[in-house]
């Protein structure tokens, strides 16, 4: 693995990627076995063994023409921006009724990011409201009986991750696993047991779906659904089977989970504590609102949301993307294809290269601690011209999602969905902190994987 920081020479990486490009995803070892373990149709038989031994593709988790061919299905109606904006309604409405109940999780957040990410990727996927922040905290036990798999889903998406990142540190995991692969350990038995889980309910969802939409029973929202255009693409292309495109949606609502929640998290815990920046945000939300909202202005949309009507937003999101990321590194990638040059040092052909993160040197931002969202206007980016710290405003550094032709396929969505539920928050809550002892992010806890903060008790007063 090397490391660079240049985003200039990490861009000689992504334009070498060619057409099949190489990915961290690929090294995620414990997804690709636990997927052929559990007859995963995304599995296939490969003619003969690569170079490394492999004897299966791992379509989307590969590279190569599955990869490709996954890859380009999933991401059709999902990283275009008018695609992605389309499904703003209903991720509008899953926002409005998690925040409603914000109060009733201030002991737990974490929980209620999770529960908040899931129910708004439904809304895109299924084009129906989940409610799992409010079912989750009811106290009819019916309720809850009705709702109990939506919880179980998401707590075993979030264990796939916490155990993938657990076996990560033991490398004694992945000899055992390469040497002895009828064996299984007991941390990766554990991991199975929760893909197992989630591969279940995630997929009876799914099918249930797809046989309602050929009984023509979808209302709607449902039938503007990602999934409703997922299907009737593949029966019109055939590009990919019908399990195929059912795992694959599987893939992206659980690991839309985690991802999303951990950034949102992040943007909360920093407007929490820099009550100017909350109250700055929060009276251009009311103007935005006022002037560009649905219903008689008083319902986010696509407008409200958006960099020209509320520019502050966006500079709260970035600030938090510079001082808190939520990955280890901006990003990951393989120089498959051939060697490469990068300051003036050859690196061979397969080589894993990631760029890290800058955004803490002081050599390049000044008070890297400090909350500071007006360091990304038009006048603080003209400010960096022709300074090393220009660097900061490269594209590679806007957003935690990736470059290049691996880049996350739920990225427009996933951002949709983070200013959405940001935005709810604050128009409906003033949020703060009242433990005395946490003033400052040093005064925060975080977990890692994707990285994301232990979010202490917060306080939700009303400002409706």
């Amino acid at each position: 693995m090397y490391t660079i920081f240049d985003p200039n020479e990490m861009a000689k990486v992504v334009r070498s990627e060619g057409a099949y490009p190489s990915g961290v995803i690929e090294k995620l070892w414990q997804w690709r076995r636990a997927m052929l373990e559990s007859g995963s149709v995304l599995v296939s038989k490969k003619d003969s063994s690569s170079s490394d031994g492999e004897s299966h593709d791992y379509g989307l988790f590969d590279k190569g023409e599955g990869w490709k061919r996954h890859r380009t299905f999933l991401q059709t109606g999902m990283l275009d921006p008018v695609a992605a904006r389309g499904f703003l309604p209903g991720i509008v409405l899953a926002a409005e009724s998690a925040s409603l109940v914000a109060p009733l999780h201030s002991h737990n957040v974490n929980e209620y990011m999770n529960y908040t990410a899931f129910d708004m990727f439904c809304s895109f996927m299924f084009g129906k409201q989940m409610n799992t922040t409010s079912t989750s905290v009811s106290t009819d036990p019916t309720v809850k009986g009705e709702n109990k798999e939506n919880e179980q889903f998401v707590t075993a998406a979030l264990g796939v991750f916490e155990k993938t990142n657990a076996m990560n540190l033991f490398p004694l995991e992945f000899l055992m696993a390469k040497f002895f692969p009828w064996y299984k350990t007991t941390k990766y038995q554990a991991l199975q047991d929760d893909w197992d889980t989630v591969r279940e309910i995630g997929l009876r969802l799914i099918y249930d779906f797809v046989d309602r939409y050929d009984r023509d029973e979808l209302d709607e929202m449902e039938k503007a659904s990602y999934l409703a255009g997922a299907i009737e693409r593949q029966r019109e292309s055939n590009d990919i089977t019908r399990d195929e495109m059912a795992e694959l949606c599987l893939i992206a609502l659980f690991v839309g989970v985690d991802t999303t929640s951990s950034v949102t998290a992040w943007n909360l815990v920093h407007l929490a504590l820099n009550p100017e920046c909350q109250e700055k945000l929060h009276a251009e939300l009311v103007e935005s609102l006022n002037a560009k909202g649905s219903n008689g202005g008083t319902r986010l949309n696509a407008d409200v949301i958006g960099k020209k009507v509320s520019p502050y937003l966006h500079l709260c999101f970035r600030e938090s993307h510079r001082a808190t990321p939520a990955f280890g590194a901006v990003m990951w990638k393989g120089n498959s294809h051939n060697e490469i040059e990068i300051h003036g040092e050859t690196l061979p052909q397969g080589s894993m290269v990631q760029m890290g993160h800058i955004s803490y040197d002081e050599d390049y931002i000044d008070e890297p601690k400090q909350f500071r969202p007006e360091r990304w206007t038009a006048e603080g980016v003209a400010s960096r011209k022709g300074t090393k710290s220009e660097v900061l405003d490269h594209p590679f550094m806007r957003d935690p999602f990736s470059q290049g032709a691996r880049r996350c396929p739920g990225s427009r969505v996933a951002t949709n969905e983070i200013h959405a539920m940001i935005s709810q928050l604050v128009l409906d809550w003033k949020i703060s902190v009242p433990d005395e002892n946490i003033n400052s992010l040093d005064d925060i806890s975080y977990d890692a994987g994707p990285i994301k903060p232990i979010i202490p008790e917060l306080k939700f007063e009303s400002r409706r």
